[in-house]
């Protein structure tokens, strides 16, 4: 599985990623200028304070009273001015590696490669009669990104040198270049224009180093000035670390193939075949696709992008997976480039059980825990309450306020609301601890990690809701970035018990329910978890007979809005699973959306797809991925939201395998969802739960063998 080029890169979007869950590269694969930009994980700006805000709790409850009133507008207005805390901090890029080349000849034979199959990126290219080679990887055991500079002959002459958007200087040593530089102690995020300058150095920001190192070279070297410089040589090998200590050899073979040998035991472990791989540069497969070609082909290179984007991004030790998985080149980059926790980041992790994926949890677990710490001080802090609140942002500094305040401000802007005020991220990012269990049995897991979380999270839930006219409701109430029309013909986000809210309130209790069960706690917070249950607010069908989103049928303020919140009880979670009603339901809401144009970002068509493909609509879900590669997706098969975002294309993986395997709720169903474009194929390696995995093969359509294991 290769994705192969005739020409350099042109832009951001058509470069070659590579990671090892820390240390990431962009290639461009110029010819007389490579550009290699470099992200470390832990880049950030700001650092540690708290940015909750202490005089929130007193106007808690005059925003209930006035949702209970229904003055729905006042008390949307009553939060962004008194109810949020500061915006998270930016992901920042490290800079950019600098290869000037001298070539004087004229070029032929460029190919620009990224093979997944041993996560290595190629260039290769003649110059007259030499022929010349670069080969790039970024080591999870080496802890670098290594690069091996060849040449047919000794013609090979370039200069090396760094450049970065970040306060830093290069330092000469030797055969090596040392960079140290510090981050800014503040950046406002891109959408914030309210300050003359968004960026504050100070002197509180992160200090990082890095450094290139020279690790082999037959030819005369000079390091100087900030500058790196090889003449006629055959070989060179150069090593790129950052901020930890790497594990480096100097031979470049046992680097290569220690590099080979640890991928591989995750990559390996699936296989997809829906056809040939076409002979054509991925450019020109996915410009064949939008003028509608056949290229089955194309969509197994794409699952297992995914599965190498999210191998690259998220390995253990390191951070998790964020909106742009670890690729990032803006200072001010898009959203921060943060963990956005009202979906993207989950859906990140949507194709790690499926697919086979497991080591790239790690990460999201030690980030939960964090996020579990901070989470108590903003329950507290902000709502009274015990156990541990997220909302919609997350940051390297495990922030957890609803934000919307920018800095050196004391109130919100406009709808940040909208956004903002969204007290359930924790409740849905720990929704991956019981999923873990069923899909690993692994009960040290349960008992260490998953119960403690659990009852943190569900401890929250608790106190969050409260009786109101017989029933157990949350108040203020958003869905995710969505807004309604009230009778006045204002539009307000705020109202009580979403429809996300109740399902979110009910998956969590009952995770920690059956845990308990599983482990024989008997734990005292059980009895007014039941309570609540019993009492909290039924889903409601509406005049169309669709799922509602909120607690009333609001008319819609924009139709076909981006996310489907709502939804979540039919995917990802299996709540709906047993009721045909809501599964109804839950298809009508998703058609309404999609009739006024819903879908439109690369992560909600992505979404889409595995939603199709819970509901058995085969056409409909190849439908969506093929809107995924031939509008969504940049010429390296990155997703586009617009603009980058790793999360469509993580959830276009896991759509993939849904429409080939199910494991919900207690049924096994293959092929559920398998489009008559796919007439024949295999996979090989999916997980189902209780530590089984399967093979699947099919003819003409239809089911011919199958293998669990």
């Amino acid at each position: 599985m290769k994705l192969y080029y005739k020409k350099p890169a042109n832009a951001w979007e058509e470069t070659l990623p590579i990671g090892n869950g820390r240390l990431g590269g962009m290639i461009w694969g110029g010819i007389e200028t490579e550009r290699i930009g470099l992200n470390e994980e832990s880049l950030w700006s700001g650092y540690y304070h708290d940015k909750n805000n202490h005089s929130a709790f007193p106007f808690l409850k005059e925003a209930r009273e006035l949702i209970h009133a229904e003055e729905y507008v006042k008390a949307e207005e009553l939060i962004r001015a008194s109810m949020l805390g500061e915006y998270n901090e930016s992901y920042l890029p490290l800079g950019d590696l600098n290869l000037q080349f001298e070539h004087t000849g004229k070029v032929t034979g460029y190919k620009r490669i990224l093979d997944l199959g041993n996560s290595l990126a190629q260039i290769t290219y003649d110059v007259d009669d030499c022929h010349y080679s670069r080969e790039y990887f970024s080591s999870y055991p080496a802890n670098a990104i290594i690069i091996r500079l060849a040449c047919s002959s000794k013609a090979l002459s370039f200069t090396a040198s760094f450049c970065s958007q970040l306060s830093h200087e290069t330092i000469s040593h030797d055969t090596s270049l040392l960079i140290r530089g510090k981050c800014p102690e503040h950046l406002d995020p891109s959408y914030v224009n309210c300050n003359a300058s968004p960026l504050i150095q100070g002197d509180r920001g992160m200090a990082f180093t890095a450094k290139l190192e020279l690790l082999a070279c037959d030819g005369a070297v000079c390091c100087e000035n900030g500058y790196l410089a090889v003449k006629e040589a055959s070989e060179v090998v150069l090593a790129f670390h950052a901020v930890k200590s790497p594990v480096l050899a100097k031979d470049y073979e046992y680097l290569k193939q220690s590099h080979i040998m640890d991928y591989r035991k995750i990559y390996d472990k699936v296989e997809l075949h829906l056809g040939e791989q076409l002979d054509l540069p991925t450019d020109e497969r996915l410009a064949r696709l939008r003028q509608g070609e056949k290229d089955n082909g194309l969509y197994a290179l794409y699952f297992q992008y995914g599965r190498y984007l999210l191998i690259c991004s998220s390995r253990a030790g390191s951070l998790p997976s964020n909106l742009q998985g670890i690729w990032s080149w803006e200072l001010r980059a898009p959203w921060s480039s943060n963990w956005t926790t009202n979906i993207n980041t989950q859906m990140n992790y949507w194709p790690a059980q499926s697919c086979n994926l497991t080591e790239c949890l790690d990460p999201y677990f030690d980030f939960l825990k964090k996020l579990c710490e901070e989470g108590h001080k903003t329950a507290a802090i902000h709502y009274n309450c015990r156990g541990f609140v997220h909302h919609h942002n997350a940051d390297y500094w495990c922030s957890t306020n609803p934000t919307g305040l920018a800095y050196g401000s004391n109130k919100g802007e406009g709808i940040c609301a909208t956004w903002s005020f969204w007290p359930m991220g924790g409740a849905w990012l720990v929704s991956e601890l019981f999923r873990h269990y069923e899909y690993n049995l692994d009960k040290d897991f349960l008992k260490d990690t998953a119960y403690p979380l659990l009852r943190e999270a569900s401890l929250f839930l608790i106190d969050w809701t409260y009786l109101h006219k017989g029933q157990y409701v949350t108040c203020p109430s958003t869905s995710p970035e969505n807004r309604f029309l009230t009778e006045e013909g204002s539009t307000s986000c705020v109202s009580m018990s979403s429809t996300l809210d109740i399902t979110l309130i009910r998956e969590v209790f009952g995770d920690f329910k059956k845990t308990c069960e599983i482990l024989l706690i008997e734990d005292e917070i059980l009895t007014p978890i039941n309570e609540r249950l019993k009492l909290l607010p039924p889903f409601q069908t509406g005049s169309k007979g669709q799922l509602m989103e909120w607690y009333k049928e609001f008319q819609e303020n924009e139709p076909g809005h981006r996310h489907v919140s709502h939804l979540y009880g039919l995917f990802p979670s299996e709540y709906f699973a047993d009721s045909p009603e809501l599964i109804e339901a839950s298809r009508i809401s998703l058609e309404e959306r999609l009739k006024h144009g819903g879908g439109h970002t690369g992560w909600s068509c992505a979404w889409i797809i595995n939603l199709y493909a819970i509901l058995e609509d085969s056409e409909k879900a190849y439908q969506f991925l093929k809107t995924l590669l031939t509008r969504s997706t940049y010429d390296n098969l990155w997703d586009a939201h617009p603009p980058f975002q790793i999360d469509g294309n993580l959830g276009g993986t896991a759509g993939i395998a849904n429409m080939l395997v199910q494991d919900r709720n207690g049924a096994l169903k293959l092929l559920p969802a398998l489009p008559k474009e796919f007439q024949e194929g295999y996979v090989k390696g999916l997980r189902i739960k209780n530590g089984k995995t399967i093979d699947i093969s099919w003819i003409n359509g239809k089911l011919d063998t199958y293998t669990i294991y």
